[in-house]
């Protein structure tokens, strides 16, 4: 390439709850209404992962982490196990990586984009994205079907006691988010509490429910178990040796 060194992009498959969240361009006008993972350019000096961040916090607002980075999928033997997420080209001189990520403070918000969406793993397909991101949604795929889905609910009458725990959960590495709770009975014009939904195990929750006047929501169902992890499939036809 002349000489030249690639210049580095940086994409955010920001997870939570077995969903990623999906951003729609406005520009430039050959990429406006496609769907893309939010991200931006490295900057000399920065890191991969701290470019990764930098970005997400000034495109939606909100505190992420990064977990792991994704093996695109670009050709026969692509995403083998130990293989370099070294990215994929978006046009001379430009390479793309993508990680997942989780929320660690805020909510998203659209800045740069016109649209927010959580999408699920059998939602992928329906969005149009743009050519560069979609190496990395098989492994996406699968990282959404194997994520920790919420399994517990954690019940609190304040706002500000729904959102110290919400806190103190993500800070401690696990997902949260906090919804206005619904009791049997009670009418939308009602003051209802809130409930706090985590993937975090029940004894966690316990303890912050003595903290800040709260209580478990017993009533939710466990979880049906993961499938199992994608199977390398071989790239030619296997040759059988016939008995003698």
């Amino acid at each position: 390439m002349d000489g030249q060194r690639e210049r580095l992009v940086v994409g955010a498959a920001l997870v939570r709850g077995g969903r990623v969240l999906a951003a729609r361009r406005t520009a430039p006008p050959e990429a406006a209404g496609r769907w893309e993972l939010p991200g931006g350019k490295v900057e000399a000096g920065e890191t991969p992962g701290d470019a990764l961040v930098r970005e997400v916090a000034e495109e939606l607002g909100c505190e992420v982490e990064v977990v792991a980075w994704l093996r695109p999928l670009t050709g026969p033997g692509a995403g083998a196990a130990g293989a370099p997420a070294d990215g994929v080209a978006v046009r001379p001189g430009l390479r793309l990586r993508v990680a997942t990520a989780r929320l660690v403070r805020g909510e998203p918000e659209p800045g740069e984009h016109d649209l927010l969406a959580w999408v699920g793993p059998d939602e992928l397909d329906d969005l149009d994205w743009l050519e560069p991101d979609r190496p990395f949604l098989p492994e996406l795929r699968h990282v959404l079907l194997t994520a920790p889905v919420a399994s517990a609910r954690a019940v609190f009458f304040s706002d500000d006691d729904a959102r110290a725990v919400e806190r103190r959960l993500r800070a401690d590495g696990y997902d949260a988010l906090v919804e206005r709770e619904r009791l049997a009975g009670e009418d939308d014009d009602e003051d209802h509490p809130w409930a706090v939904v985590t993937d975090a195990p029940a004894f966690v929750l316990d303890v912050l429910c003595d903290e800040h006047d709260g209580w478990l929501d017993e009533g939710l169902e466990a979880p049906d178990a993961p499938p199992a992890a994608p199977l390398d499939l071989p790239s030619a036809p296997r040759r059988i040796k016939k008995p003698q």
